[in-house]
């Protein structure tokens, strides 16, 4: 039997022609010069059949990739739809936070350990949400808006939830801009929109009441950013701006607090690292008030009032003793940055380190702890040194 290579035909595709077996070869053959293919021309006829079927194939391939593509792009398109409505999958992806807060448990501002410049800003506050009209009558303006500022665990949440408490009645709704965020710009304005519509919609339905909107990291949506990036925090600052004005400050039974742990230079209207304000958003709250690291007498009363109830616990740290005036003398060093939430830690790491033990908390215990967090407060081995001098132990 005679074998012929044939260019690209697979020896399994085709059936041998006489005696003539068709293998793949690399060669061009011209096969009817040669006289090798019989008469009837089977090999056109085959070529011709393999020719329409590779035809019919592509056609199929084609018509299932474009089948694919428009359905990719449907999925596509349908995600995006829902990203942009901030639901997904039946479920949302920006779901808004509970918002309102039960001040029941909240400390009244009895409670606080407040410096003078906060007690005088207090009563004036309180005056003012008290007696708009009179304020007006006397050419003055009502506070309707207040921005803490302050390190972190300073207290300025439960500084404002005090506040609101002293109104009967009043409610108190927190909102966290960070969480009403989205990478979709539409998301987050939307968000915004919704909470601030939800509080208005309440203020209106309860004109007597007082509402207060604490909004944190307020400085978030205050950052005047000139980046080429910068779009969607601008369109947020001035969504929020709109917000303030025309929903939130038009209302008369509404006082917004905003709050942030950046250090500020209200005059100039710049933050920490020279971070820009915007100063038109600055400029409509009407009172800015810091709410800084607790002064050695706050750290006195907060210890006071911490352990007042207690029976376990001994007199020195009740009372105006010469160790605790030591102890808080120590901590409201500015390099140590103790705030109130470093004194929560302390109060709970001394009250676990002698779980179990029939005796009261002393002042060693509360040294103790004290030195546990060198690392944490940044003092040398030499200050602590010279607090236990002064305790004489």
């Amino acid at each position: 039997m005679l074998e012929v290579l044939v260019l690209g035909v697979r020896m399994s595709e085709i059936n041998p022609v006489g005696n003539i077996s068709i293998i793949p070869s690399k060669r061009n053959i011209n096969f009817k010069a040669a006289g090798i293919i019989p008469a009837d021309n089977d090999y056109d006829v085959f070529i011709k059949k393999q020719q329409k079927e590779q035809k019919n194939a592509k056609r199929k391939q084609n018509i299932m990739t474009g089948l694919q593509a428009g359905a990719l792009l449907a999925i596509i398109a349908s995600v995006f739809v829902m990203l942009r409505n901030g639901s997904g999958m039946g479920k949302k992806t920006s779901e808004l936070k509970e918002i309102w807060s039960d001040l029941g448990k909240s400390s009244k501002l009895d409670d606080l350990a407040l410096p003078d410049s906060l007690k005088k800003f207090t009563a004036s506050f309180k005056n003012s949400v008290e007696n708009p009209t009179v304020l007006k009558n006397r050419g003055g303006k009502p506070t309707k808006s207040v921005l803490m500022y302050g390190p972190p665990g300073t207290g300025k949440t439960t500084f404002a939830k005090a506040l609101a408490k002293e109104f009967p009645d009043s409610k108190f709704a927190s909102l966290d801009v960070t969480s009403l965020g989205s990478e979709y710009q539409s998301v987050s304005e939307r968000n915004l929109n919704k909470a601030v519509d939800m509080i208005c919609k309440e203020a209106d339905n309860n004109p007597s009441k007082k509402f207060f909107v604490f909004i944190d990291e307020i400085d978030s949506v205050m950052m005047v950013d000139n980046s080429l990036s910068a779009k969607h925090s601008n369109d947020m600052l001035n969504e929020f701006k709109k917000c303030f004005t025309e929903k939130l400050g038009k209302r008369d039974n509404i006082i917004t607090i905003g709050a942030t742990n950046l250090p500020i230079d209200v005059e100039k209207g710049i933050a920490l690292g020279g971070k820009k304000l915007d100063r038109p958003m600055l400029d409509r709250f009407s009172e800015k008030v810091l709410v800084d690291l607790p002064t050695k007498e706050q750290i006195i009363n907060s210890v006071k009032f911490h352990y007042k109830d207690s029976s376990l616990v001994s007199d020195k740290l009740k009372t105006d003793s010469a160790e605790l005036k030591a102890i808080a003398e120590f901590l409201s060093k500015k390099e140590h940055n103790t705030s109130f939430r470093t004194l929560d830690a302390i109060y709970d790491a001394t009250a676990a380190s002698i779980k179990g033990q029939d005796r009261k908390v002393d002042v060693i215990d509360i040294v103790n702890t004290i030195r546990n967090k060198q690392h944490e407060m940044n003092f040398t081995d030499a200050e602590f040194a010279k607090l236990l001098s002064d305790l004489k132990v």
